[in-house]
Formats: C-alpha cells, sequence, structure tokens
C-alpha cells in the first residue's frame, strides 16, 4: 500500500519532526483508509486526530479546536468533504485542507477543489505527497 516509501525519506521525516509538531486532522468514514493516512503522517513526526465525517469536523472548529492541517474525504456519510470544506471557510477556518478521493474524475476533484481546498490528491496517500503538504505548510 505505499509503506515502503515511507521510509526512503527519512531525512524528510527528521526534519519535519526537529520542529514544532504540525496538528493533522483526518476525516475519512473508511477505517482501513483512516489507519493507512494516520500511519503515513504519524511518521512525519505530526499529532493527528481522527473524524469520520463533515459534520464532526465542523463541530470540532465550533468547539474552538484548530489544526494546521486537514486531509478530509470527498465521500462521506451526514456531511460529505464539499459541505464540510465550504462550512469550514464560511466560518473563518484559514487552516490547509487538502481533498483525498477515490474518484479520479476531473469533474469531480474540480467540484472538490472549488469548495476551497488548498489542493486535492487521488487515494492513496504516499510519503511524497505528504512530504509534499508538510513542506508547503511549513513555507507558508
Amino acid at each position: 500500500m505505499g509503506f515502503g516509501n515511507v521510509t526512503s525519506t527519512s531525512n524528510t521525516i527528521k526534519t519535519i519532526d526537529s520542529e514544532k509538531k504540525i496538528s493533522v486532522l483526518i476525516i475519512e468514514d473508511d477505517l482501513l483508509n483512516q489507519k493507512i493516512h494516520k500511519v503515513i503522517m504519524t511518521k512525519f513526526g505530526t499529532e493527528v486526530q481522527l473524524a469520520a465525517n463533515g459534520k464532526e469536523v465542523v463541530d470540532l472548529f465550533l468547539s474552538s479546536a484548530s489544526f494546521d492541517l486537514i486531509l478530509i474525504d470527498l465521500e462521506m456519510p451526514i456531511m460529505d468533504g464539499i459541505k464540510a470544506t465550504k462550512q469550514l471557510r464560511s466560518m473563518g477556518v484559514t487552516s490547509m485542507i487538502v481533498g483525498v478521493t477515490s474518484r479520479n474524475q476531473d469533474s469531480k476533484i474540480q467540484a472538490f477543489m472549488k469548495s476551497g481546498l488548498n489542493a486535492c490528491y487521488v487515494k492513496p496517500l504516499h510519503a511524497e505527497k505528504v512530504s509534499a503538504m508538510l513542506n508547503e505548510l511549513k513555507n507558508n
């Protein structure tokens, strides 16, 4: 599932881990994808919290939670990634929000991007994508 790539970026992992820990919220309804994304993000030295749908993330921010990076799935029960992202942006959330989706259709990805994402990746995430996200976050 791409875990082998994580060890090949050990220098990147050490660089990111030696600075302030980046807080990451992973919003994903599929338990296997939650675990994969959490393992990868943890290997990069981030602090990870999980949520299963968009309503949970909106509720977290309404209760004054904050995260440096939000990884949000497109398709979830209760509230999907598009609705949740639009609501977060309308609430003034300025965190980096990155969509993750199993859909590789330009129209779906474009609609997701228009909701207020900073970037969107097709699943599964792998070390190079995560490294690029974290480096962009550090540089902004």
